[in-house]
């Protein structure tokens, strides 16, 4: 089954990083949009996704059948999917810092450094930095992906409203904890445990999301006509209010499910043909747009120096351009063929990752 108004919500948010992404390099400040002022939430939407696709996919097969097989299969589906794009970004970016390809670069490649990265344990707490700097959320994914097995045995347990109190406890805690850059909940700090906490609680919340999915109660609230224009209603005034993230969060499930029930608004929005290829690249555009940006503000930084001004935007459009072309390629030479390559070496054949599989990093 695809999911395909599921894969354009991953499209679209990768997209909002991308947009509030764009001014944080100094070169490009004067194109930032205050509409993506808060994007970095979106981030937590691709942890709620995550727990919501991956116990759509494999709830059954993990949690049901528990056992060590069943288990090591899961996470070696898991690791063909994100570990090659993670390599290569990986590789990229520290040859990107050896060469000072785009200038500035802060990241040290110290063996602890290179070490936690190769293994994508990079942004567990304990001080090492991610070489790639949007790695640190598929990082902390990974350990999801380790504890799944408990989060869904607990998420569908007479412990669900605990596991739910938990999440909320968890997300305030973030969001109180002062070490925001850009908002509440923008904490990404490499020697403090709150971003793993962050990724916990809303690939947990995903989790129970989908236990939600086929209640009875909540189809009689989202799975009607409006839905989903209300969910967006909701998550739209609730960014206009400030410090306002935790309740951003908490209205996100109701987003996620809108779009898994599949209405017509939410196709036309997020199941068209551009929000679908998006979602496809999404993983690629969320690693490599950083890369992108910086080589095209050290251009135009350059081209400045030649006199070359009163183009800027032509500089925006260009690195826009460059991203798509270079995600896509990723997505099919990277995503697809790295999976493939990890499943043949598993099995002895190679298969085509499935719609599912490509929405969940």
């Amino acid at each position: 089954m695809r999911i395909s108004s599921l894969t354009g919500l991953r499209g679209i948010a990768a997209v909002a990083v991308l947009l509030y992404h764009i001014p944080h390099n100094p070169a490009f400040a004067q194109f930032a949009i205050p509409l993506f002022s808060r994007a970095y939430l979106a981030v937590d939407l691709f942890f709620i996704l995550s727990g919501f696709v991956i116990s759509f996919g494999y709830h059954d097969r993990v949690v049901k059948h528990l056992g060590a097989k069943s288990y090591t299969d899961f996470l070696f589906n898991r690791m063909a999917r994100v570990w090659p794009l993670h390599l290569i970004v990986t590789l990229v970016f520290a040859a990107r810092i050896i060469l000072n390809v785009s200038g500035n670069q802060s990241i040290e490649l110290t063996p602890a450094n290179i070490f936690t990265n190769l293994t994508m344990v990079q942004s567990w707490g304990w001080g090492t930095q991610p070489i790639a700097g949007n790695s640190w959320s598929v990082s902390t994914e990974l350990a999801a992906y380790l504890l799944y097995p408990l989060i869904a045995l607990i998420a569908f347990s007479r412990w669900a409203l605990a596991q739910a109190a938990a999440c909320i406890g968890l997300l305030l805690l973030v969001a109180t904890s002062g070490f925001g850059s850009s908002g509440p909940m923008d904490v990404n700090n490499s020697d403090s445990v709150l971003t793993l906490l962050r990724c916990l609680a809303g690939f947990s919340l995903g989790v129970l999301t989908y236990r939600c999915a086929d209640q009875s109660w909540c189809r009689r609230i989202l799975d009607r006509t409006g839905g989903f224009a209300i969910t967006c209603v909701l998550i739209a005034a609730a960014l206009l209010l400030p410090g306002a993230d935790v309740l951003v969060v908490c209205l996100m499930p109701a987003l996620v499910l809108s779009c898994y029930y599949d209405g017509s608004a939410a196709r036309a929005v997020m199941a068209n043909p551009v929000s679908f290829h998006l979602g496809l690249i999404s993983y690629s555009i969320y690693l490599w747009h950083p890369l992108v940006r910086d080589v095209a503000a050290r251009a135009m930084t350059m081209a400045h120096r030649h006199g070359v001004t009163g183009m800027d935007w032509l500089f925006i459009a260009g690195m826009l351009v460059a991203t798509w072309l270079l995600c896509w390629a990723s997505y099919l030479l990277v995503e697809v063929r790295g999976h493939q390559l990890i499943k043949w070496l598993q099995s002895g054949r190679p298969r085509r990752p499935s719609v599912v599989e490509a929405t969940a990093p």
